[in-house]
């Protein structure tokens, strides 16, 4: 129920390969401390038995995970050695669980869904054996989704509304058929991520209006504006999210990539075109450099800007005055 493995492949870790009782340090060395970053307690030491299964779904993965009565805890310790900061969402597949983040506590039953935030401090008790299902999302993608995740660590979703939407579909990934599905596994992301955000509900005014997803887009736009091809999708590959989030972030700013994209490339334009120490620079480079391939694109977006061609600008510029 934590952070991405090394390998991409589905992986299985079992202590049915350990003899006991050596199994609990195997499964606590093994997994707990490498992979999962949780320190854990059980009442079933000489015989403790769990299991972890893991696929990736696209920028999501998805921990498979049965086990006997425990109490696992992530620390502060445990959170400084996370790579990139994530969120979990883990549906209780069996069994009973009660989970505490941020002062809230929530008890789970099957079906029901609980959010947590990677980082930040968690304990999680199970009286009895349980088995669960945790989807692994990465932090800069799922703010594209939702502007502040963090703000609803601890969040209890059950069978009510868009909530039942939501364990209905979670409910619906097995190990055993997620190479088996119907569209690619990266596609399978998306949908929850829209089932959480209306399971949620509407965020705070203040709060979607300042994505911090935004302004990291916006300075990667600003770095590259000037290269033709850059694309929603060449975007979204910096910050390892899907180019639907791109749409996404730039939609509920109230506008998008591609106008931000041209209000750059025009701005830049207009810069340069009024340089005097570019004078000597042809118009047609001028748009080169400002990211458009067909100086006759550029020329109408200029004029549709600015009321003038590039050429009529800078005309207006450099004509002496008496």
């Amino acid at each position: 129920m934590g952070v991405r493995l090394e390998a991409t492949a589905p992986r299985h870790w079992s202590t049915s390969e350990v003899a006991q009782p050596q199994a609990l340090a195997y499964w606590v060395d093994t997994v707990c401390d490498r992979f999962l970053d949780l320190e854990i307690e059980t009442s079933a030491r000489d015989r403790f038995h769990a299991c972890l299964d893991q696929v990736d779904l696209g920028p999501a993965t998805a921990n498979f995970l049965d086990a006997d009565t425990q109490r696992v805890r992530r620390t502060r310790a445990k959170i400084a050695r996370l790579d990139a900061p994530m969120f979990m969402l883990m549906q209780l597949r069996a069994g009973a669980v009660r989970f505490q983040q941020c002062g809230h506590e929530v008890h789970l039953g099957p079906g029901d869904c609980v959010f947590i935030d990677g980082t930040e401090p968690y304990e999680l008790e199970s009286p009895a054996s349980t088995r669960a299902m945790a989807l692994r999302f990465p932090a800069d993608w799922l703010r594209g989704w939702i502007a502040q995740p963090e703000l609803h660590a601890g969040q209890l979703f059950t069978a009510v509304g868009w909530s039942s939407a939501l364990c209905a579909a979670v409910a619906n990934l097995e190990i055993g058929s997620c190479d088996r599905l119907a569209l690619p596994a990266g596609a399978i992301a998306d949908p929850i991520a829209t089932l959480l955000k209306l399971a949620i509900g509407p965020e705070p005014e203040a709060v979607s209006q300042q994505p911090v997803l935004l302004d990291q887009l916006m300075r990667t736009l600003r770095a590259r504006f000037h290269e033709a091809d850059l694309s929603p999708s060449a975007v979204a590959a910096v910050h390892g999210i899907c180019t639907r989030s791109v749409h996404y972030v730039f939609a509920r700013a109230r506008t998008t990539f591609v106008e931000r994209l041209m209000e750059l490339r025009l701005g830049r334009a207009h810069d340069m075109l009024s340089d005097p120490h570019l004078l000597d620079l042809p118009v047609a480079e001028v748009a080169v450099r400002c990211g458009f391939a067909d100086p006759s694109h550029f020329a109408r977006r200029f004029r549709r800007r600015f009321g003038q061609s590039p050429l009529q600008f800078r005309g207006s510029l450099t004509r002496p005055t008496h």
